[in-house]
């Protein structure tokens, strides 16, 4: 199973890949506190995750 995090900063869009629904939270929070936009997780199923709704980016943003 492949998760794949999509987020954009100032250079453009970044594609990344974990292998773990716990890894892939963990890379979309840290592109969340390094100022990314956009941040968003899929799943192996296709149901795309707002990084924002994530425990731990609430929690680190204050939300």
């Amino acid at each position: 199973m492949t998760f794949h995090i999509k987020a954009v900063d100032t250079s453009g869009v970044i594609s990344l890949h974990r292998d773990t629904a716990d890894a892939a939270a963990k890379k979309a929070t840290e592109l969340l506190a390094d100022g990314c936009w956009d941040v968003e997780i899929v799943t192996p199923e296709g149901q795309v995750i707002p990084a924002e709704t994530l425990p731990q980016a609430s929690a680190q943003t204050g939300a």
